[in-house]
């Protein structure tokens, strides 16, 4: 238990510890305490207490701050009043969080998988940035029934029912581990009244896509996006994978020698990878978007402006329906890529291969072994016609082109 004076000469001159900690108690104020370890120098406060049930002495320590966040000047001028305080037995004050503070703390404790932490992120800082700002202690207070119902209906009318029901019960999730954490503040959880109203949308399978007379006019529409979000849509498209597998797509996942892509796809259950061919179509975009890459940026389809921390766009049907007047889902456009291999006729196989979808059958797992060439005619022949619905009248009749080699 080594004792010196304190003065700043002498806690600059302690050198770091190789290993473990080492306390000084200063010889001018009983009780200040500077601990150095291996990359810091900490102030403590450390006070004999009487246990009034044992009637034995026992040493309480309190960690004021690290030495540069404060100055020794202010670590003496505080001292005085939390050794006093200890002394009485009163605990320190704890300041109450805000919503924001529990929205950063939910989603570094949850072991969240990156679909879930993006629907957190992408939702809540752009439709509760007010009420990410109201202390834990006063939710009860403004978020009453009616204003919870209100912003309820307001996402549900501009965003969706699935954006209203997915928004919403991340707050309530989110209010849930606050009254685990913190139950002295969050007297209860204001996002329940969804629950008791029976408000929750009843979010059923989809089965939206894009119908032949649509295809042209979705693409048309998209000239007002960005290159990047227009390109982004087109992707999607033309390959008919899951949004957030085309919009996470990093440029290490691009071989243009081979002309093949490898997708990841992850669920709270599972994480895997899939590889399938370019076609003409996606090769073309992708060397645009290979011309347009800044530089140290990994993805394929980067954020567009300040906004967005991922690094990478995200893709919404709020957008879609904004700039075509199309009520479809993102998902929706895969949809569309495996209704066109349906209608051309073509194996559901080949299709379930290039969309991600997994073979559970005895064929698939262990007998079936086509190659990304063998893939490549078949995505390019979906890819042609879906050129031909942007190109022709809808009216003409379906029929499969031929198809060239991709080389």
């Amino acid at each position: 238990m080594p004792k010196m004076q304190l003065t700043k000469r002498n806690i600059d001159k302690l050198p770091f510890t190789e290993s473990g900690q080492v306390d000084y108690f200063d010889t001018d104020l009983k009780g200040l305490v500077l601990r150095v370890g291996k990359n810091s120098k900490t102030f403590y406060i450390q006070v004999d207490v009487k246990d009034a049930v044992t009637g034995k002495f026992k040493s309480v320590k309190e960690k004021l701050s690290v030495y540069g966040e404060i100055t020794l000047e202010q670590a003496r001028h505080l001292a005085p009043d939390v050794i006093k305080r200890i002394r009485e037995g009163r605990p320190a004050a704890v300041s109450v969080p805000i919503m924001q503070d529990m929205y950063e703390r939910y989603l570094r404790d949850k072991p969240l998988n990156d679909a879930t932490k993006l629907q957190y992120t992408s939702y809540l800082p752009r439709l509760f940035p007010t009420w990410l700002e109201i202390p834990l202690d006063k939710l009860h207070l403004v978020l009453t029934p009616d204003v919870v119902t209100e912003r309820f209906y307001q996402v549900k009318e501009n965003n969706g029912s699935g954006a209203a029901s997915c928004s919403f019960k991340c707050l309530q999730a989110i209010v849930n581990y606050a009254e685990v954490i913190y139950p002295q503040f969050v007297i209860k959880n204001p996002f329940k009244v969804l629950s008791g109203a029976k408000m929750w949308p009843k979010i059923g399978s989809r089965d939206d896509y894009l119908e032949p007379a649509q295809v042209q006019l979705f693409v048309e529409s998209l000239v007002t996006a960005t290159p990047a979000h227009r390109d982004c849509y087109l992707f999607t498209l033309y390959h008919g994978v899951r949004a957030q597998e085309a919009y996470t797509l990093q440029w290490s996942n691009v071989d243009f020698e081979k002309e093949i892509v490898t997708f990841w796809h992850e669920t709270d259950v599972s994480k895997r990878t899939y590889t399938v061919p370019m076609s003409l179509q996606s090769k073309e975009i992708l060397k645009r978007r290979k011309k347009a890459a800044v530089e140290n940026n990994a993805y394929v389809f980067p954020v567009q402006g300040s906004r967005g921390k991922s690094g990478h766009l995200v893709l919404r049907a709020a957008d879609i329906k904004r700039r075509t007047g199309i009520n479809i889902t993102v998902h929706g456009l895969r949809r569309t890529f495996i209704t066109i291999g349906e209608r051309l006729r073509l194996r559901r196989e080949d299709i379930n291969r290039l969309t991600g979808h997994t073979d559970s059958s005895v064929t698939g797992r262990h007998y079936s072994r086509l190659t990304n060439d063998d893939m490549r005619p078949v995505l390019q022949a979906i890819c042609n016609e879906i050129d031909r619905l942007i190109h022709e009248s809808s009216k003409a009749k379906v029929i499969q082109f031929p198809v060239k080699a991709v080389r």
